[in-house]
């Protein structure tokens, strides 16, 4: 044997044995290792055909190592089916002084908020550690119905259910965002009922529906809140309207999704702390961030937060987050469209002047409001929808067996481990390119309306922009706009 085969040998080894102990180790150097051992043990069984005197020791090294490929891969799977793993969480008990064992005890609010978010009895039961006997024990203790598993809807019911929402996001909308919807809703309905609904409301676009089914691949980070992927989305600059957005990596949770009349770094810092308190104060580990001045305030809290020279945040072309861009496309065709397209039929129709400040003003009025209002059912529907790739486990489901998963640092204050190259961590360079392109140094000039403030406060005890419309918003907005020419009117006489 040559001298350097051995260190060869030896160093694939410890680099095996070092992937194999740490707990927290990134999928893809698994892969890339695999591939290395993988190539390893074909030049050894090539060895073993070519040297005769030594054929005995080479297929026993290409046997050793090919039992290191297999713990390897064996690990590879681990990982990949942890977000789904149920995990174990460690229930107390009680002693009554009684004879047998002690009563476990199950709080009936984790009973019921697993089950709101789709958990199935025996997913329950795992996560609890229990059998499932004991957990409809306990459920009749606490006065928890078991057998209402499904919401007692009509065929007419759920038509009018899923009806409005295709109504208000278009249809091409998926079977799965709906039923997130209406699990956001708290209603359980069977996929096969959805399904039907559907092909009865819709039945030539339910077809096409499964041509448009992208195929992912795979992409990892470690735990919930290892990397949030924040953005802005500008389909409605013209309009004066910028979506912020941010979605953990791991469990594709949307963590916020907001429009607002303005790109400053303030606004994006205000959204970003209030989705770290709603998820119960957990910051995330790092962040990664286009290139774009409206996130220096968040980037600057992060390096406070977690620390300088880790990465606390990575910024980055559009073309290396796509976890976020992948939603904007989504987001788009499932809500924005609609404004979209309504904002250019009403330039079209004379009814809308985005030079007019009156006009820009009332709709701004007419529109924010019912934007964010939209924005958030989608950002529910998405939450609850099951994902294909994830054995149709929702984001929530994925975001709350991460966080409750014991071997994660980032829920006792510690901090993951630094991935191996920080300007490709959680980039999927197959990925489909961004849904815009343009640069993030946008800056939206804020509109300048004298007395604003009392035309506000008068539009807001008169009109509400949120109530009916029968035509999609416009005849709020064409109420409001009168209301505004008339105020001003008044002012000037």
């Amino acid at each position: 044997m040559a001298s350097t085969l051995p260190d060869y040998l030896f160093s694939v080894l410890d680099e095996a044995e070092g992937l194999l102990c740490n707990q927290s180790v990134d999928i893809n150097s698994l892969e890339m290792h695999a591939v290395i051992l993988d190539r390893t043990v074909g030049f050894l069984r090539e060895l073993s055909e070519s040297d005769i005197d030594d054929q005995q020791d080479w297929v026993s090294l290409s046997r050793s190592f090919s039992d290191v490929l297999g713990d390897i891969q064996n690990k590879i799977f681990e990982i990949s089916r942890r977000p789904t793993t149920p995990v174990q969480r460690q229930c107390t008990v009680t002693h009554t002084g009684e004879p047998g064992k002690p009563a476990i005890q199950i709080s009936s609010e984790m009973i019921e908020n697993l089950r709101g978010l789709g958990f199935t009895w025996k997913l329950i039961a795992d996560m609890m550690g229990v059998s499932r006997w004991t957990l409809y024990r306990r459920m009749r203790e606490c006065g928890v119905n078991s057998a209402s598993n499904f919401s007692p809807l009509t065929d007419e019911e759920l038509d009018s259910k899923v009806s409005s929402y295709m109504t208000r996001y278009g249809g091409t909308t998926g079977q799965s965002y709906i039923i997130g919807h209406l699990r956001s809703l708290g209603l359980r309905v069977q996929r096969s009922r959805v399904r039907e609904s559907i092909a009865r409301l819709d039945p030539k676009n339910s077809a096409i529906r499964w041509g448009v089914v992208v195929s992912r691949r795979r992409y990892y980070v470690s735990w919930p809140n290892s990397l949030w992927h924040l953005d802005g989305h500008h389909s409605l600059i013209r309009w004066g309207f910028v979506v912020h957005g941010c979605i953990d990596g791991f469990s594709r949770r949307v963590m916020f999704l907001q429009c607002n009349p303005n790109n400053l770094s303030q606004t994006v810092l205000s959204l970003f702390l209030d989705a770290i308190e709603s998820s119960g104060g957990l910051w995330p580990s790092r962040i990664r961030v286009d290139k774009g001045v409206e996130n220096v305030l968040v980037c600057d809290a992060m390096v406070e937060a977690r620390g300088e020279n880790r990465g606390s945040f990575i910024a980055g072309p559009s073309t290396h987050n796509q976890r976020i861009e992948r939603l904007w496309r989504d987001v788009f065709r499932c809500v924005l469209h609609h404004f979209y397209y309504v904002f250019y039929a009403m330039e079209d129709s004379g009814i809308l002047n985005v030079m007019n400040p009156v006009h820009m003003f009332t709709l701004h009025f007419a529109f924010l409001q019912r934007i964010n209002q939209a924005l958030l059912e989608y950002m529910e529907a998405f939450n609850n929808h099951g994902i294909r790739t994830a054995r149709n486990w929702s984001p929530y489901q994925l975001w709350l067996n991460g966080i409750m998963h014991a071997d994660n640092p980032l829920t006792k204050g510690k901090l993951d481990e630094d991935p191996v190259d920080f300007q490709h961590y959680g980039q999927d360079p197959d990925a489909p390119s961004p849904f815009d392109e343009s640069e993030n140094n946008v800056q939206v000039p804020p509109i300048n309306l004298d007395h604003a403030d009392d035309i506000t406060v008068k539009l807001q005890q008169n009109i509400n922009p949120l109530g009916s419309s029968t035509e999609m918003g416009i005849d709020i907005y064409l109420e409001a706009l009168k209301f505004v020419e008339n105020f001003i009117s008044e002012q000037i006489q």
